[in-house]
C-alpha cells in the first residue's frame, strides 16, 4: 500500500467514524468521545482526535493538508513543469507529493529530511533529482498548497 493511499485511508476512516458518532442516538452524557475537527474552507486543517481513556494523550493534533483549488493547483504544477517536465508527468501524484511536503513542514521536520523525503517521493519520475530541485518543489508547495504553513 502506498503512503498516499494509507494517508487517504486514514483520513477517510476519521471522517467516517466522526459521522457515525453523530448519527442517531448520540450519547450526550458528557463523557469524552472521539471527535474530529476538519475545516474544509481552509487550505491547511487539523484533525483532532481524543480518547475516552484519561491516561492517553487526548487531543493530540495531526496536521492535514487539503487539495489545492484550481488556480493554486495550476500555479503549483506550472512551477514544477518549469523546473522539470518529468515532475508533472502525473499531475495528481505531483500534487500529492506537494501535499506530503507540506505535512513535513507542518510537522517541523528538519530541512535535510524534507529535502530527502521530496527526492524520494519523486524518485520514480526523476531519479536524478538533486537537493536544489527538491528544495524548489518544497518552495512551490509552500507557496501554492500550504501558504499558511
Amino acid at each position: 500500500m502506498s503512503r498516499n493511499a494509507a494517508v487517504a485511508g486514514a483520513a477517510l476512516a476519521v471522517l467516517l467514524l466522526s459521522g457515525c458518532g453523530a448519527a442517531g442516538g448520540a450519547d450526550t452524557s458528557g463523557a469524552p468521545t472521539p471527535s474530529s475537527h476538519v475545516e474544509f474552507n481552509s487550505i491547511v486543517s487539523t484533525a483532532t482526535t481524543s480518547s475516552a481513556d484519561p491516561g492517553t494523550d487526548g487531543g493530540a493534533e495531526e496536521p492535514s493538508v487539503s487539495r489545492p483549488d484550481g488556480p493554486h493547483r495550476k500555479a503549483y504544477l506550472q512551477s514544477l513543469e518549469t523546473a522539470d517536465k518529468r515532475l508533472t508527468a502525473d499531475p495528481d501524484e505531483a500534487v500529492d507529493n506537494g501535499r506530503n511536503g507540506c505535512l513535513d513542514i507542518l510537522r517541523h521536520k528538519p530541512g535535510p529530511t524534507r529535502i530527502g523525503n521530496m527526492q524520494q517521493r519523486f524518485s520514480t519520475r526523476v531519479p536524478d533529482m538533486n537537493p536544489a530541485a527538491a528544495q524548489a518543489v518544497l518552495a512551490a508547495a509552500r507557496a501554492y498548497i500550504c501558504p499558511h504553513a
